[in-house]
């Protein structure tokens, strides 16, 4: 089962320690609610507006604390309430997950202040955790710290299913990595849990919205499961010849975490 968190169980928060041994499905947003800020958290009510947060599997044992952390008996005067949702995983709803719990406030919200982005992170000031999806020469560590990326709370093998790799956007190699649809295909990869404000720099390096732009996909580990993370993709789809060096950095990055058996489909004209 699947839990949103949208206030003080985010990370970062105080009451995120129960879910430290949770696991990080992604960034997402339900729709149809307010946010409002009730001194030292928030709480969210039916509205008209978007609501961001964390999405973590969990167990029936962790949902009966977190009822009893917010006040969840099934009465009519609970001070949240327990729902199901669906959670979107990108702006454009291609990703999503239904059935979704999730607490309401259950109290007045008179005379409270409204969270208008519906993002409690973002309005408390604290850091965003998101999964990024590193495939070609972002695999290699060395590359991605030197592009900002150093603050890596978690990273593991990943696969991205149903595309390709191609060479077709220039870079200082020559031609960097793309990705186009293949239904037979598969990306190896890594899923790096890190925080919003490094892709921000990361942005940088791969020239966002210039050559490349973020979206999201779905992935998954090696136990098949699944994960929403972003990565970049370019609408250069004129492919070119990948230079060795580039190829070898490849390589080396995916070595680390996959030996040497794993390459991404597309690679192999190339070795």
């Amino acid at each position: 089962m699947f839990l949103f968190v949208y206030g003080t169980f985010r990370y970062g928060f105080e009451l995120h320690h129960f879910l430290k041994d949770s696991r990080f499905v992604g960034l997402g947003h339900i729709e149809g609610y307010n946010m409002y800020d009730l001194g030292s958290y928030p709480g969210i009510v039916k509205g008209e507006n978007s609501i961001w947060g964390e999405v973590y599997e969990v167990d029936e044992k962790l949902i009966k604390e977190f009822d009893i952390i917010e006040g969840y008996m099934g009465r009519e005067d609970d001070l949240y309430v327990r729902e199901t949702t669906t959670v979107f995983f990108d702006e454009r709803r291609r990703f999503r997950l239904n059935d979704v719990y999730f607490y309401r406030y259950n109290m007045d919200i008179n005379c409270r202040d409204l969270i208008e982005s519906g993002n409690y992170s973002m309005w408390a000031g604290m850091p965003e955790i998101v999964n990024y999806f590193s495939y070609a020469e972002n695999t290699n560590t060395k590359v991605i710290q030197g592009r900002g990326v150093n603050k890596i709370l978690d990273e593991f093998p990943a696969v991205l299913n149903g595309y390709k790799m191609i060479f077709s956007v220039p870079c200082k190699y020559g031609f960097c990595a793309n990705l186009v649809e293949d239904p037979e295909g598969k990306i190896y990869g890594y899923n790096v849990k890190t925080f919003l404000h490094e892709l921000n720099s990361l942005d940088r390096a791969e020239q966002h919205m210039l050559k490349y732009k973020r979206e999201i996909f779905e992935i998954r580990d090696m136990k098949g499961k699944l994960y929403y993370a972003m990565a970049y993709i370019s609408d250069m789809k004129e492919e070119k010849n990948p230079s060795k060096e580039y190829i070898e950095i490849i390589k080396e990055g995916l070595k680390r975490g996959f030996g040497d058996g794993k390459i991404s489909t597309g690679i192999e004209k190339y070795l």
